[in-house]
């Protein structure tokens, strides 16, 4: 009777074993590119605190094996915080368009960069679109910042931003410029273990 629990512990033993390879991918390939934009073409470390910051995180994670709550926790409200900023940008909160570190400013130039983003689509949806992903960056940020249902809200953040680098990609853009794969693929590992601490 015990066989259903041990199938399906053993199912998701193997997932974490491959989110786990996937991250550490992830991170090789973001760790590559940053070295090459710095040593190479001389890009200053402080221009790309972004990733990099991801970056810190996501090795914490693969080096402790997930193990610790806490840092866990660290990645998890990295990206909440990731997603609500960039949500407070778009409706202007941090500031106009042209404010140091403010990309939008307003939300007719995040509709904008959405047609950027997402080229290869009609531009009839592009507004739909950009209220769609900010409705989920809103509502997943708030859950995983807060801690509710870490493990669904881990996997809708995962989905989300596979959807949005892929969306990049295919437009010609640079994904590691935001290092979002990695963030995804961190994402998805939160959604295996435990990332409870700071919690609700």
């Amino acid at each position: 009777m015990n066989s259903r629990p041990d199938k399906q512990d053993s199912a998701f033993g193997t997932i974490r074993v491959w989110l786990f390879a996937l991250l550490w991918l992830a991170l090789l390939a973001q760790l590559t590119w940053t070295v090459l934009q710095h040593f190479r073409w001389h890009r200053p470390w402080n221009s790309m605190w972004y990733p990099i910051g991801f970056v810190l995180a996501c090795l914490a994670m693969v080096l402790t094996h997930g193990r610790l709550r806490w840092v866990a926790a660290i990645l998890r409200i990295l990206i909440a915080l990731a997603f609500l900023q960039a949500v407070a940008d778009r409706f202007g909160l941090l500031g106009l368009p042209g404010t140091s570190g403010v990309a939008w400013g307003t939300f007719a130039r995040f509709i904008h960069y959405t047609g950027i983003v997402n080229s290869f689509l009609p531009t009839a949806v592009i507004p739909a679109v950009a209220v769609l992903a900010t409705i989920c960056e809103t509502v997943l940020g708030l859950t995983m910042l807060l801690g509710i249902r870490i493990r669904w809200s881990a996997a809708g953040s995962a989905v989300l931003l596979f959807f949005f680098a892929t969306a990049m990609t295919l437009s010609g853009l640079s994904q590691f410029s935001y290092g979002v794969y990695l963030i995804c693929t961190g994402a998805a590992v939160l959604s295996v273990i435990d990332a409870s601490f700071l919690s609700l």
